[in-house]
């Protein structure tokens, strides 16, 4: 059999490498994943029972329910004042979906995209997929935080760019960009007749401001700008499968047409679970905000103690990206880690070449887990340098 060389070309991820090694030891520490280790709350998980004694077992509109859109066009105003129609909002099967489907829309063979680095893998492949070619721009450093270098992304562009692809806030940096770099991108993107896919999932965890500025504020021209976001890190729905992207009804009307063929509609109960989420859920996303952001005051103060370890601050996310001194086999580090210690991280080459000689540290655990990760990574480090 003779595999296409576009997916010939997607390589099994290292993190998949490192947590194969983890599950395989009894009492291992499994900080490699994107996820928290704490459950759905208990208000969506009934809203999925009633959905399903209620009979919502069958296909819904490709879109989504009209009152899931609905519903999050009413989100999307409550947070960011922008005002969004049901019709200019597709549902999808979790976020990776909408970033699919999102690409290839947009992306053809010989086409290329520009995605800020260091980047979960699912734009590059996402874009290797569709045929194009992905053009890594690395963040700066500015201090001890990330920030855009847009003269970078300016000489990345040529005649065969067909789209920015940014994540903020940032897996795995923890970078959040600002109103002005938002700004900047999107006058850049006009200027050379691109579109925007913003991956906006983690808009909702930060920690030096209310929310993370949204592109749907600035977004004049809708055409311009697809936005992606998910019910996963908000609501801890990871295994529901739940996203959506918004952009203008041109766009989202193609999309849809496209995903018809690839997945259909998410689930019904998803769905339906995804309204009372949105309705009922304020309390929970600023209680789990709160979690979060002791979590990372624990990771801040122990990494700012390990001899060879430098850490960028991380404003949103739940991610800390600590740069290790004099590394240059990222995988190579975690994969010793693992086996010393049985402590599982994410190695930065994980996530393009830009994340090199950094290691990602998810610290939506449970204090006790994190304390116990942080101990060992801390033991291991001090034998290390």
């Amino acid at each position: 059999m003779r595999l296409r060389p576009e997916v010939d070309g997607v390589l099994e991820s290292p993190m998949v490498q490192i947590a194969t090694i983890a599950e395989a030891m009894p009492g291992s520490l499994k900080l490699c994943y994107g996820e928290s280790d704490l459950p759905t709350p208990a208000f969506i998980c009934e809203a999925g029972c009633e959905a399903l004694r209620s009979g919502h077992t069958f296909y819904t509109h490709t879109a989504g329910y009209t009152e899931l859109r609905e519903a999050i066009a009413g989100k999307i105003f409550e947070l960011h004042g922008a005002e969004y129609r049901p019709s200019e909002i597709m549902s999808t099967v979790g976020a990776s979906m909408a970033i699919y489907v999102a690409i290839r829309a947009c992306v053809g063979p010989g086409d290329n995209a520009v995605v800020i680095s260091p980047a979960y893998a699912i734009f590059a492949n996402g874009v290797i997929l569709a045929g194009g070619t992905p053009r890594p721009v690395a963040l700066a450093r500015d201090g001890t935080r990330f920030c855009l270098d847009l003269e970078r992304v300016r000489r990345a562009i040529d005649e065969r760019t067909r789209m920015l692809i940014v994540n903020s806030p940032s897996n795995p940096t923890g970078w959040a960009m600002t109103v002005a770099e938002q700004q900047a991108l999107y006058d850049l993107a006009a200027r050379h007749d691109l579109t925007i896919l913003a991956d906006e999932v983690y808009e909702r965890l930060v920690f030096d401001q209310a929310i993370a500025p949204s592109f749907a504020r600035i977004a004049a021209d809708r055409d311009r700008v697809i936005v992606v976001n998910s019910f996963s890190k908000t609501y801890n729905m990871t295994g529901w499968r739940l996203g959506w992207a918004q952009g203008s009804e041109r766009t989202i009307r193609a999309m849809y047409k496209a995903a018809e063929f690839m997945t259909s509609n998410p689930a019904a109960v998803a769905q339906r679970a995804g309204i009372v989420a949105l309705r009922d859920g304020e309390s929970y996303v600023e209680s789990l905000r709160a979690t979060y952001a002791s979590r990372r005051a624990e990771v801040l103060e122990a990494l700012a103690a390990m001899p060879g370890i430098t850490l960028p601050d991380p404003r949103g996310a739940f991610y800390a990206f600590p740069r290790v001194e004099g590394l240059a086999d990222s995988a190579a580090f975690t994969s010793r880690l693992v086996q010393d210690t049985g402590l599982a991280l994410a190695p930065g080459a994980g996530f393009g070449e830009a994340g090199e000689g950094h290691v990602r540290i998810c610290f939506a655990v449970t204090q006790d887990t994190l304390a116990q990760a942080l101990a060992r990574l801390r033991t291991f480090m001090s034998s290390y340098i």
